[in-house]
Parts: structure tokens; C-alpha cells; sequence
């Protein structure tokens, strides 16, 4: 008879009850129907549980022991109840998160900090990248939920295999410096800009592109004289007096009084911020953290 929790659960109402009538009684079975499951594990363990004598019954050191480390292990049995009850309640586990540099410390942080609050027993970890980079290791199981965007005028092409929920829809601004020439009007069209200084994300990027596609409408090509990925870089830059940009309100936070948004008369293009989850991830914390971020994204974009 191998050692199982039922047996145990005799045992120790046996040492509790300090017979086997009484323990019997207790758990519903017959006198004679507990005493040969005790002799049958004492045979199965080689070592005797108990000293029969006429009117009691006494625990050996082997029964003493079998119960000690049997309350460890009810005790165990209790925590993983508790433990897989919360994480099929995605309240505890590990989420794995993937995001792109200028959402980190203004979308992202709040939306980890939301999630946490019922959930401090939660893992983390955070990778940064573009969404080229981080959707295929989404697809690939690497990381749970990837945090990406696509430009309205510069259709992308993700992998296969991902469900790809819009979290929040912003303007593209332009910014130019608080004594910009313009900075006073209350419309600006596009054209006024063609003999700007501009800065801009790396060539071959979809924001570049973006630029080029939003500009080639209204006629002109921009004069881009700095090229930087750093959000941060191209708001110093426009801060300087140094170029004007077309910038995702989301990256403005925090902007100086230095930089001021043109208002333009048609309306800006739009960037979409994209969540990406696997189409088989069932994960209840994937889903309360797309929540999180779906709420954070509000308030950072609204």
C-alpha cells in the first residue's frame, strides 16, 4: 500500500482521536475496516505504527514521525490550492512584456503599476525594441505581449499568428520651437514648412516614412538635417532652435515650454499603438494587462 493523502488523513485522526473506534467514528468507517488500512501500511512501510494494548492504542516514533511531516505536507497541499486558484485568476505567475523606448516611461509605467496592485506576486520582465523586433518573438512564444504601433499613411506587415489589439489612436504633431515665426498663428498649412529644418527618425523606419508621406501631399520634400530614433534627441533638437519635427503626442509629455505643437489647418496624421498577443494565449494575466494598458494609454493619449 503506498503512502497516499488519504492514508495520511487516517493516520493523523487516529493520533488525534487516540483509538481506532473513535477515529472510525469520526471518519465513517467501521473499527475493523480502519485497522486493517493502518496494519496493511505498516506492512506496506515495514515499521509498526502503534503498540496495541487492551484499551489503548500508542504511537511509535515511526506514527510520530509520519505525522509531523504529514501536517508539513497538508500544509503544502493547502499553498498550491491557494497558488494554482490565483493563477487561474491572473492574480500571480510570470508575464513576459515587450515594448517599444518611447512608450516605457510614460504608458507603460502606469500600466505596470495598475496591474500590480492586485496582483504583487506577479513576475515581470521588460524587453525594449521596435515592433519589427518584438512581434515575431510574441509569434514565437518568447514574449507574452508586445507593445508596437503603425503609422496611418505606412501600412504594416506583422507575422502571422498574432491577435493585434488597438490600444489607443494619437495625432502626429508638429513641434517647433516656442519663437518659431509660426508658433503665434492659429492655422498653419503644411506648405508654410517646405523650407524648414527638419528632424527625423532614421531613414527606412515607418515614422520616417511617414513624414515623407504626410510632406509629398502637401508638395515638398523635407529638408531632414538630423536623423535620431531618441524621441528625447529630436525634442532637444526642436528645443535648440535647431529644426521643427512630427512628433506622436504620446512622446510630447513633459515637453519644455521651449517647444510649442503648429497648429496645422488639415488634420494630422494618426499613429495606432498596437498590443500583440498570441491567438492561443488564454493567459488571464495577458488579458488583465491588456486591460491595464488599454486604461493607461487613456490617459497618456486622451
Amino acid at each position: 500500500m503506498p503512502i497516499d493523502v488519504r492514508t495520511l488523513s487516517t493516520l493523523r485522526e487516529v493520533m488525534r482521536q487516540g483509538s481506532f473506534a473513535a477515529a472510525a467514528r469520526e471518519l465513517g468507517y467501521t473499527a475493523s475496516a480502519l485497522s486493517q488500512q493502518i496494519s496493511g501500511l505498516e506492512r506496506a512501510l515495514g515499521v509498526q505504527l502503534f503498540e496495541r494494548e487492551a484499551k489503548r492504542i500508542v504511537p511509535t516514533e515511526a506514527a510520530e514521525y509520519l505525522v509531523q511531516r504529514s501536517t508539513e505536507l497538508f500544509a503544502l497541499l493547502r499553498q498550491i490550492d491557494l497558488d494554482v486558484g490565483r493563477l487561474g485568476a491572473g492574480q500571480a505567475g510570470r508575464l513576459r512584456i515587450g515594448s517599444f523606448h518611447s512608450a516605457g516611461g510614460k504608458l507603460l509605467g502606469k500600466a505596470i503599476a495598475q496591474f500590480l496592485v492586485r496582483r504583487r506576486d506577479t513576475e515581470i520582465t521588460l524587453d525594449e525594441g521596435e515592433p519589427h523586433e518584438l512581434f515575431p518573438r510574441v509569434a514565437d512564444g518568447s514574449i507574452d505581449i508586445a507593445l508596437g504601433f503603425e503609422y496611418e499613411l505606412v501600412p504594416a506587415s506583422f507575422p502571422p499568428g498574432l491577435r493585434l489589439e488597438t490600444v489607443a489612436t494619437e495625432d502626429l504633431l508638429v513641434v517647433a520651437p516656442a519663437k518659431h515665426r509660426l508658433s503665434a498663428k492659429s492655422s498653419v498649412r503644411l506648405d508654410e514648412l517646405r523650407e524648414e529644418t527638419w528632424a527625423a527618425h532614421l531613414p527606412d523606419t515607418p515614422a520616417n516614412r511617414c513624414l515623407h508621406t504626410y510632406t509629398a501631399a502637401a508638395g515638398f520634400t523635407p529638408a531632414v538635417a538630423f536623423h535620431s530614433n531618441n524621441p528625447g534627441t529630436i525634442l532637444g533638437l526642436v528645443d535648440s532652435g535647431l529644426a521643427i519635427a512630427l512628433m506622436p503626442r504620446i512622446s510630447l509629455q513633459g515637453r519644455s515650454e521651449a517647444v510649442s505643437v503648429l497648429q496645422l489647418a488639415d488634420p494630422p496624421p494618426s499613429r495606432y499603438i498596437i498590443a500583440a498577443l498570441r491567438e492561443t494565449d488564454t493567459s488571464p494575466l495577458s488579458e488583465a494587462f491588456l486591460h491595464a494598458l488599454r486604461t493607461s494609454a487613456q490617459l497618456v493619449t486622451g
